[in-house]
């Protein structure tokens, strides 16, 4: 037997896991899985476009935002008078990002929960030279805010497929 054919009695790792959970769910035909802390990161750093919730006298409002994930923190532009500056800055928001296939009836959605704030110093140093937060709205957005993902969560469901 090859070295590489020898069973191992290590523990899988979190990625591994995470694998063997999905096909699991898969060969039951259905599942909810939940997604530990590094996927969360992973599927919000592969993503662009979320959703900040946030409250306002009158209820809660979602919007749609472009952003970066940067320094285990959302990044995102918008403009220095506009709601989310007046009603979200310094408040504890959510920030939602999510992918569905209705045809599949599968999915998955990721929550990040924080203190909304302006972007550090530190924030500005790291996009220095990578990818800025591009907004699809128009207007002067230039305030830079961001989202410490204080606590993440997420789910991926595993439908039935029609």
């Amino acid at each position: 037997m090859s070295q590489s054919e020898n069973p191992t009695s290590a523990t899988p790792s979190p990625t591994q896991a995470a694998s063997d959970a999905f096909w699991a769910a898969l060969a039951r035909e259905s599942g909810l899985i939940e997604l530990d802390r590094q996927e969360c990161m992973d599927l919000l750093a592969a993503k662009s476009v979320g959703r900040i919730a946030y409250a306002v006298d009158k209820g809660a409002r979602i919007l749609p935002v472009n952003y970066i994930l940067s320094n285990d923190a959302i990044i995102f532009r918008t403009i220095p008078d506009g709601e989310i500056s007046h009603h979200a800055l310094e408040a504890m928001c959510a920030f939602e990002v999510d992918e569905t296939d209705e045809f599949f009836q599968a999915g998955w959605s990721v929550v990040a929960v924080g203190r909304l704030e302006l972007a550090t110093e530190e924030d500005f140093a790291s996009m220095r030279y990578g990818k800025l937060p591009e907004p699809w709205a128009g207007g002067n957005r230039w305030m830079f805010l961001r989202l410490p993902c204080d606590q993440v969560s997420g789910r991926r469901v595993i439908g039935y497929g029609g």
